[in-house]
């Protein structure tokens, strides 16, 4: 992700003249999207969305043209890295019921069974031993796909809430909200209102980066940006937030192929 400041003073409404971001002969995906919480004019490149280009509301699109040609070199970069990113998930084997779960996030390895039955429901249910059993009609992958994200959704609830908790008060941070849902192209999330999202899948990272993510969030309690202060705030509670970030940006390879759907 890149950030640029800007005039924050409104601009005038936009004329209905074309966008101009990239040559014409170069094919390029990009997306503009316009944010309230934004502060500054951010790049963020993905391997699902390609290049986002956050701004603030009112912002005149008429300077992104300059912003772009002055940010080539780090947009081609960040090409390269999503490109190579969506190949090795394209290698990545098709989605099918998994043997083992690996729940690095809390240190819990999971062996997994499968219940072929007449009901017309597929469920989940743990045994002793780190043992799930998926049951009902299994033969309908999608069913009994849905009922692992249900029950990783439930394992997310009952462990990031409350380790979220507890870095708040760790942090002095306290939030209004939290709830876990399978988003697909962030680990987190903070509203304007406190309520903190989590994504389930951050059950598959190391701890260390999923107390990243829950720290950088508690952190736009104090700051709906990513300007200096937010950076500032995110250091003091965790110093290794560069590292961090860096290897937050390579971890949805650890997310398992039945869940990243």
């Amino acid at each position: 992700m890149d950030e640029f400041p800007h005039n924050m003073e409104p601009s005038p409404p936009e004329e209905n003249a074309p966008l101009t971001l990239f040559p014409p002969d170069e094919i390029f995906d990009y997306t503009i999207r316009e944010s309230p919480r934004a502060r500054t004019v951010r790049l963020n490149m993905t391997p699902h969305d390609g290049l986002v280009i956050v701004i603030p509301t009112g912002y005149s699109r008429r300077r992104l043209p300059a912003i772009i040609k002055s940010k080539q070199s780090w947009i081609e970069n960040a090409r390269r890295w999503a490109d190579d990113q969506r190949r090795q998930l394209a290698a990545r084997p098709k989605p099918c019921i998994p043997d083992q779960i690996d729940l690095l996030a809390i240190g819990e390895l999971w062996d997994v069974g499968v219940n072929q039955t007449q009901s017309g429901r597929t469920t989940t249910r743990e045994h002793p031993e780190l043992r799930l059993q998926v049951s009902g009609n299994t033969v309908d992958l999608p069913r009994s796909l849905a009922a692992l994200s249900r029950w990783t959704g439930r394992k997310a609830h009952g462990h990031l809430v409350p380790w979220l908790r507890e870095l708040g008060g760790e942090t002095g941070l306290e939030f209004t909200k939290a709830v876990v849902g399978n988003q697909q192209t962030r680990w987190a999330s903070c509203s304007p209102k406190g309520t903190i999202s989590l994504n389930q899948k951050l059950l598959f990272l190391p701890p260390r980066l999923v107390r990243y993510v829950l720290v950088h969030e508690l952190c736009h309690l104090k700051h709906m940006n990513h300007s200096r202060r937010f950076w500032a705030l995110v250091a003091r509670h965790e110093p290794s937030w560069r590292d961090r970030r860096r290897e937050l940006g390579e971890s949805w390879q650890l997310v398992p192929p039945w869940l990243d759907r």
